[in-house]
């Protein structure tokens, strides 16, 4: 059985699936994600950061030191 781990389309299903269980997610209101499941600190958002575990304001191990920034509402 082929495994999907780690390819756009289960980061998506993934960030789908914690957007559906937590609400809103920050990722969705930070300049930096690509909406993709991948922003500018990540090639893969960890879960941690994806569910509201972790609050990306803060160091993550691995982001490169890019943290959560609001996106300008236009």
């Amino acid at each position: 059985m082929k495994k999907n781990k780690g390819t756009k389309e289960f980061q998506e299903l993934e960030r789908r699936y914690a957007e559906d269980l937590f609400g809103e997610l920050q990722c969705m209101s930070c300049k930096h994600d690509h909406g993709d499941g991948s922003c500018d600190a990540f090639k893969s958002i960890p879960f941690d950061i994806l569910t509201g575990r972790h609050d990306h304001r803060k160091p993550y191990p691995g982001d490169n030191g890019i943290l959560y920034e609001k996106k300008d509402e236009k």
